[in-house]
């Protein structure tokens, strides 16, 4: 039970007491904690169920609070607003009991499907926000006891890759893969092209199905040959996935992120005949001009929300056709209690028909389906992040251009650089990058500033790493092994603060998978680092003469590092074993 909880829960009592409701017994934190630690409003609205006067019932619900030891002082303000100031003994109480866990309810088994990287094409900007969001948000499930499946999902069955089939048949046609029929042989075991060559051809095939109508039919018919099972065009596009493989995990690890399944569109191919045929005979899907679809609108629907196309006129599967297809394997084999799409809400529609079209088949309740949707990362300009040249950035060239800025930021010339000031460095960079966009809502887009997100101040990343490797210094050069919380001490504003902040960390990470915003947790993270900093400033630690209040005080800051280490954790934000700035080891 968090604080807030466990405070409301004996107000709630008193109200009971009194022929009350126990929810009008709910606190808040305070609008203003410089003067008591909640507030509660309940003393109003039980004036109006009453008919007495808010300020009466107000004044007597106080006379029963201060009678409770967890509360040193507790007021009537204004009309009947009740503040509550809970004092040092309960809060060095709890405390003392703090052991890290997080209960959450009933565990639920949940995939979270996020990354959605398209084979043969290199991970760009784009692909940041859904990595990080996904991995975090999988993190935090996984710490209040969930059972959570990551599953990159990667696009590598619909139309682009019949444009790369396309290109290199038209590129290179005496090649095997393009014989009929295909016979397998050494020199077709192996990619005839590098990952940086098969990164380069997809531009170019994009460009030539934009501009060529003729090229565009043969893309559209090598796809749906493709899907169809033809080998040569399979052996060749296996060789796309290997490649792309290498590449993703490579650029992935870099922001460690992870994935429990690297399954694509095309893990759900050999449901789908079988799907599109049941959905028509039971009158699910129809007929229209050649496709077929399914109608997903409803009449309280406050715009159109067109039909979902199952099978283009030509044969070919569609990415929504992909996406129920993975619903049903999904259910299939995991049976999950909650299915998250952390995917651009940009695309939010083509959800909203994929749930529909899933409940109405029934393949699963839509209300097991949530789309996760995040805004763009931005440049200065307020367009979509790009590089100089206006081609979209790749995120490999946006994690150097951050580990460029973090070595700047140590002040270091570039002879001085050794491997522990890249290595923090490195560190820095990726911090700052996930930090920077993290913090905001994710359903916000956001400007990309690099020469801000790499500072040592204000709301950053670095900021935050610099507060924890500041509480493991303290802890190395402790002489207090065995220090422990002495309950009968008089805290300081600053030692209040930060005992408030650190019993909260429970309910920051419920609060923030319950609403799905990492953003959340970064608050929280943001807010210990500055109570941790207001302490150190004012609350000497080594010199304390008390040695209970110097014991308190060690073990403000071991639980301080301690939540630190896990919200970073919780957020794959690397941690640093020391800052260095402007040429002075932190």
């Amino acid at each position: 039970m968090n604080l807030i909880d466990r405070v409301s829960q004996d107000i709630a009592n008193i109200f009971e007491e009194i022929g009350l409701e126990r929810e009008l017994g709910v606190l808040q934190y305070s609008d203003r904690p410089d003067l008591s630690d909640f507030q509660c409003n309940g003393a109003l609205k039980a004036a109006k169920i009453l008919k007495k006067n808010p300020r009466e019932i107000a004044s007597m619900i106080k006379e029963k609070c201060e009678k409770l030891d967890m509360f040193s002082a507790v007021s009537v303000d204004g009309p009947g607003f009740l503040n509550f100031q809970v004092s040092d003994q309960f809060l060095l109480e709890l405390l003392s009991q703090l052991d890290g866990a997080s209960p959450s309810g009933k565990p639920e088994k949940i995939i979270i499907d996020y990354g959605g990287p398209n084979v043969a094409k290199p991970l760009h900007v784009g692909h940041l926000r859904s990595a990080i969001i996904g991995e975090s948000i999988k993190r935090i499930a996984r710490s209040l006891g969930h059972d959570v499946v990551g599953d990159i999902h990667m696009g590598d069955w619909g139309t682009p890759m019949g444009m790369l089939l396309a290109e290199l048949e038209e590129m290179y046609p005496n090649w095997a893969y393009f014989q009929t029929p295909f016979m397998p042989s050494e020199d077709t075991k192996n990619p005839p092209f590098s990952s940086t060559e098969l990164n380069g051809l997809y531009p170019q095939a994009a460009k030539h199905y934009k501009e060529d109508k003729n090229f565009a039919q043969k893309a559209r018919q090598a796809t749906a040959q493709l899907q169809d099972g033809d080998e040569g065009y399979k052996a060749l596009w296996q060789h796309f996935l290997t490649l792309s493989i290498e590449s993703i995990k490579a650029d992935f690890s870099m922001l460690d992120v992870d994935f429990d399944i690297w399954l694509g569109e095309s893990d759900a191919d050999p449901f789908i005949d079988a799907m599109v045929q049941d959905f028509l005979d039971r009158g699910i899907a129809r007929e229209s001009e050649g496709a077929i679809v399914v109608d997903v609108s409803r009449p309280n629907d406050k715009h159109d929300i067109p039909p979902l196309m199952l099978r283009k006129s030509d044969g070919a599967s569609t990415y929504a056709t992909t996406d129920l297809a993975t619903i049903f394997q999904r259910v299939k084999d995991y049976n999950p209690d909650r299915i998250l799409y952390v995917v651009d809400q940009r695309q939010d529609q083509h959800f909203v028909q994929v749930f529909r079209a899933a409940a109405k088949a029934g393949l699963i309740s839509e209300d097991k389906l949530e789309h996760v949707g995040f805004g763009t990362m931005n440049g200065a300009d307020g367009k979509p992040f790009k590089t100089r040249a206006g081609g979209v950035m790749r995120l490999s060239d946006l994690i150097a251009l951050a580990q460029e800025k973090a070595l700047q930021e140590t002040g270091f010339s570039e002879g001085a650089i050794t491997d522990e000031i890249t290595k923090m460095a490195n560190a820095i960079a990726i911090g700052s990058i996930k930090y920077g966009d993290l913090k905001n809502p994710r359903t916000s887009d956001y400007i990309f500033d690099p020469n801000e997100f790499v500072k040592f101040e204000g709301n950053t990343g670095p900021y935050n790493q610099y507060q924890f490797v500041r509480a493991g210094a303290v802890l190395d050069k402790a002489l207090d092994s065995k220090a422990q919380i002495h309950k009968d001490i008089e805290m300081t504003p600053y030692e209040r603060n930060l005992a408030i902040k650190l019993i909260g960390f429970a309910e920051a990470k419920e609060k923030s998978f319950k609403r799905k915003l990492p953003s959340d947790l970064c608050d929280y993270m943001h807010d210990l680092s500055r109570a941790f900093s207001a302490f150190y400033k004012n609350c000497p630690i080594a010199t304390a003469e008390d040695t209970a209040l110097r014991e308190t005080r060690v073990q403000l800051t071991g639980l301080t590092h301690e939540t630190l280490r896990e919200t970073m954790d919780l957020l794959a934000i690397p941690r640093p074993e020391k800052m260095i700035r402007n040429n002075v080891m932190g």
